[in-house]
């Protein structure tokens, strides 16, 4: 059976609009798409700037949430 293909995020979104839920959900995303092989080099190398922009909008997110705990 064939393996199921992971729909491919939009990268043209800039995620600082994101939800945390949203951005790990993308992020999540990539990176099944990047282990898996199923794109190429090229692909992938995007695919991994996008996910710095994504983890740095979690990050932010956790700081701001952290600070209004505080």
């Amino acid at each position: 059976m064939a393996a199921k293909k992971q729909p491919k995020p939009d990268l043209s979104d800039d995620p600082s609009g994101l939800s945390f839920e949203e951005a790990m959900s993308q992020l999540e995303t990539l990176i099944e798409r990047i282990e898996s092989g199923e794109v190429g080099l090229e692909e992938s190398i995007a695919e991994y700037e996008r996910g710095v922009k994504l983890i740095q909008r979690c990050k932010g997110v956790l700081a701001t949430s952290e600070q209004r705990v505080e």
